[in-house]
């Protein structure tokens, strides 16, 4: 069975790709595994809305190692369905360089590691990829890198794009897609296999790395939620979650300062109940804490 890893920085569009991979395996077995930082799972049923068999791990990532033992629970799991591919989406704070390690375990010699697909944010690279330490950990071990969102940057951006990846990983192949498009034959990239020693071993937390749940009461406008949203999304990474107000059903997916709430239809494990991330250098807590403090019987927050 083929393995392929999914990874970039949070809002780079890697559950919009991985959707469209999956087309890419039409009329094959297919078994996906979802990776979250927060507590409350988003993308999991975001990605079962198309009918697909989908894992969880949340609340963390699966390369650190106090997520370590869920992440091969959950591969042998997925090995005993004998699907024909596995497809892991990690999250988008995950380091995920011991890839390798875990899968030169006996136990997963079944497995045929195909290699890291890394989804790069056109908008937002240049922000994080010095202040995120895991963004380069995501373009050190991607065996393929795509350019996403080139249709919302310039042809001179994109260029200043591919010299810095090119620089950081030579001898990759570099691609631009927009709305997390891809070719097939992208997916022919030649990378090592998991038979040697490989320099990175299961990651420790990044103690700098933090997450909010944003409580919404059912009260609250949609109006009023955007002016929240706009008061703190840029002290964040992402703000991601389901809404029902107003008769409404909502998908909020915030990136940096960017605040979009879309219409939704589909299941929803966790209603109005908002997954904040940030890291080194943002001021999320006092952020949500001022803002809320505008709408005190309509928004609750806590650290998780």
């Amino acid at each position: 069975m083929k393995l392929y890893l999914i990874t970039g920085f949070l809002g780079a569009g890697k559950t919009t790709l991985l959707k469209n991979l999956m087309g890419l395996f039409a009329g094959q077995k297919i078994k996906v595994i979802v990776n979250e930082f927060g507590r409350e799972g988003i993308d999991g049923a975001l990605i079962e809305s198309t009918g697909a068999s989908v894992e969880e791990i949340n609340n963390g990532s699966i390369f650190c190692s106090c997520r370590i033992d869920q992440f091969e629970e959950s591969l042998e799991r997925t090995a005993a369905e004998d699907p024909e591919v596995i497809l892991v989406e990690a999250s988008g704070l995950s380091d995920p360089t011991s890839i390798k390690e875990v899968l030169r375990n006996p136990k997963f010699d079944a497995i045929d590691y195909q290699g890291a697909i890394g989804i790069i944010d056109a908008v937002n690279i240049h922000k994080v990829i010095e202040t995120a330490r895991v963004c380069a950990k995501q373009i050190s071990v991607s065996d393929v890198l795509i350019i996403n969102k080139t249709d919302m940057v310039t042809e001179s951006q994109c260029k200043v794009i591919e010299a810095m990846l090119s620089q950081r990983k030579p001898d990759t192949a570099i691609y631009r897609t927009s709305y997390g498009k891809l070719k097939p034959e992208w997916l022919a990239f030649d990378q090592e296999k998991p038979d040697g020693k490989d320099e990175a071993a299961y990651h420790l937390k990044d103690v700098s790395l933090r997450k909010m749940t944003i409580i919404v009461r059912h009260d609250m406008s949609l109006y009023q939620l955007e002016r929240f949203l706009k008061m703190v999304a840029e002290d964040t990474y992402r703000i991601k979650g389901f809404v029902e107000l107003e008769g409404r059903t909502m998908l909020v997916d915030c990136v940096g300062a960017d605040v979009k709430m879309t219409p939704y239809q589909g299941s929803m494990p966790h209603i109005n109940r908002l997954t904040a991330l940030a890291g080194r250098g943002l001021k999320m807590e006092d952020s949500v804490a001022r803002a809320a403090g505008w709408y005190p019987d309509l928004i609750d927050f806590k650290q998780t």
